[in-house]
């Protein structure tokens, strides 16, 4: 059944302010994957914390 998620895997909504040339190219690079902004920060972001995590 569809619907609201938990609330343990509900997002949280946080203001963030761009410098408008990041901003733009994030635009571009999110219309271009046809998503959000929000999404691209987020993938970008979780593909920087896998690189800073040390190997086994």
């Amino acid at each position: 059944m569809a619907g609201r998620p938990p609330k343990a895997d509900k997002k949280i909504r946080e203001a963030i302010y761009f410098e408008p040339p990041l901003l733009e190219w994030l635009q571009q690079r999110a219309d271009k994957q046809k998503t959000t902004v929000s999404v691209i920060v987020n993938l970008i972001t979780e593909e920087m914390i896998k690189r800073e995590q040390p190997e086994d």
